[in-house]
């Protein structure tokens, strides 16, 4: 997609003047944080968050200017300051291909992972107060502010109920419930911050929360069944984290409710074993695709996509950035097939 590669360039060319811009002269240490915070923030990937931001905010006002796209690399603070936290949280290796930050300082496992938990709440602070000081009238900026702070709550609550989720059984209403918080709560930020700051209504941005829940659920049930089957090279970090520390993504718990008997209990027990061995993951694998439960959870991606696109069309957005939305909701979808 040309407009996601483009705006992508021209939101990462916003994140470098951020860091170039900070004052970080008072001790060595800390400047080496920025730096790989700076370095995390620019891996290689796709902006899909605050590319969402820019197509709503283009999609009512018909322009992007310099107020937004400042506006996008704190949304891209906000965002990374949450991955930072969750691959401390899962214990991942590596995040697009390069080591997880928690991995990225020279002294024992703990002084790596309290970094971390800092140098995210450093992130989202500064994202706020880049947000803050975009230009944008003052009431915008104030709707926005307390979006942000409610989502980020949101997403820790659902953080929360996930990591709970790797020791208890867990059922499909209560992934709905972890599901509604997480990317969902993501996109509700990004989307509604692009669509109040360029001024649309109230009854406009209540039809894009349901547009954020719908692309939400789809980016996290894709995300998931990524993490699971893509290979380390096509996804950037070892195949199978998921299954490793016992999470219940969609495509788990759909699993489970279609295994039966022998099967079941024998899916189950490996589920909760800490640390399966490879032939195991393997086997987990084989009865996720076997049992019909992969396809039912891509079934339900594409669902959510078309629910999206069609409370999308029911706004007054602007054709142009409707066409782009419905090509960026069906990348998200469609990324489902990435790991083949």
């Amino acid at each position: 997609m040309n407009f996601l590669d483009r705006h992508t360039e021209l939101i990462d060319n916003e994140i470098s003047k951020l860091f170039t811009e900070s004052n970080l002269l008072y001790h060595p240490f800390i400047s080496k944080v920025y730096s790989e915070l700076e370095a995390f923030c620019l891996r290689k990937g796709k902006r899909i968050s605050s590319c969402s931001t820019l197509l709503a905010y283009e999609g009512f006002k018909g322009k992007i200017d310099e107020k937004i796209l400042n506006v996008c690399a704190g949304i891209e603070l906000y965002r990374h300051a949450i991955l930072l936290h969750d691959d401390l949280v899962d214990e991942d290796t590596k995040r697009r291909g390069e080591k997880a930050f928690h991995l990225l300082f020279n002294y024992d496992r703990r002084f790596g992972n309290v970094t971390t938990i800092f140098a995210g709440n450093i992130l989202y602070t500064n994202s706020l107060s880049v947000i803050s000081q975009s230009g944008f009238e003052k009431e915008k900026i104030e709707m926005v502010m307390n979006l942000f702070i409610n989502e980020y709550k949101n997403v820790n609550e659902s953080q929360t109920l996930d990591l709970l989720f790797e020791f208890e059984d867990t059922s499909l209403d209560d992934w709905n419930i972890m599901a509604s918080k997480r990317a969902a709560s993501l996109f509700n930020c990004t989307i509604q911050t692009g669509a109040i700051l360029a001024g649309a209504s109230p009854n406009e941005c209540e039809i894009l929360k349901k547009v954020a829940t719908n692309i939400g659920f789809s980016f996290d049930i894709t995300d998931d069944i990524i993490g699971t089957f893509a290979s380390e090279l096509e996804y950037g970090r070892p195949s199978g984290g998921d299954i490793k520390i016992g999470k219940k993504p969609l495509h788990i718990i759909y699993t489970l409710e279609l295994l039966k008997g022998k099967e079941f209990k024998e899916f189950k027990t490996l589920l909760e074993k800490k640390n399966p061995t490879k032939d195991e993951i393997q086997w987990i694998k084989t009865k996720i695709e076997e049992s019909g439960a992969l396809d039912k959870a891509k079934e339900t991606s594409l669902r959510y996509g078309k629910l999206a696109m069609q409370y999308l069309n029911t706004t007054s957005m602007n054709k142009k950035s409707k066409k782009r939305f419905s090509r960026l909701i069906d990348y998200v979808s469609e990324s489902l097939d990435w790991y083949k």
